[in-house]
């Protein structure tokens, strides 16, 4: 016959500080000093390029260990019209990269309505398709109020996606940059 089992603990309030019902605070996220985070992280990824980067003949680099090099044969490859296309989505990629810089800088979210729409206005392809606007509308003014900051971000991120993909990243990135401060809402 197996031993009884003790009866269970009973809780006591240091064992768990929050009741029923209690909201958990969480930590927000606030972004600072994006440039000098920026510098640095492209400091670090150049370094790392730097350091293993690979090589036309297939030798080791130098400050690597040599049991960790290519085997013969994984040489680096040569660019093909694929790569073109490649070419083509990096260069928008790049485009879309300085766009959302400088859409966050400063811990912005989007611009104010009348500047947003004239953003939005800029926009080639517009397109409605089921009765959707593509890309999608701004925020309207009566939902302004009630629509999250991080719904207004992204909202703004699929117009610059689109401006990137589009051909049209140089002129909206001329606009955002043109754009007073007191022109963008930030995050709280």
């Amino acid at each position: 016959m197996p031993p009884p089992t003790p009866p269970p603990k009973k809780k006591t309030a240091l064992d768990d500080p929050y009741q029923y019902g209690d909201t958990i605070p969480a930590p927000e996220a606030e972004e600072r000093n994006t440039d000098t985070a920026w510098a640095l992280f492209t400091e670090l990824s150049e370094k790392q390029e730097r350091k293993f980067q690979p090589t036309t003949t297939g030798s080791v680099p130098a400050d690597l260990p040599t049991d960790l090099g290519a085997p013969a044969g994984f040489e680096t490859t040569a660019p093909t019209a694929l790569g073109e296309a490649a070419a083509g989505a990096a260069a928008a990629a790049g485009d879309l990269e300085a766009l959302m810089q400088e859409a966050r800088r400063n811990n912005r979210v989007c611009p104010h309505l009348a500047a947003w729409q004239a953003l939005y206005d800029m926009l080639p392809g517009k397109q409605q398709v089921n009765g959707q606007w593509q890309p999608p509308l701004p925020i309207p003014p009566q939902a302004w109020r009630v629509t999250s900051a991080m719904v207004k971000r992204l909202c703004l991120r699929d117009h610059l996606e689109w401006a990137a993909s589009h051909g049209a990243a140089q002129q909206v990135l001329a606009f955002l940059k043109s754009l007073p401060e007191e022109h963008w809402l930030h995050m709280e």
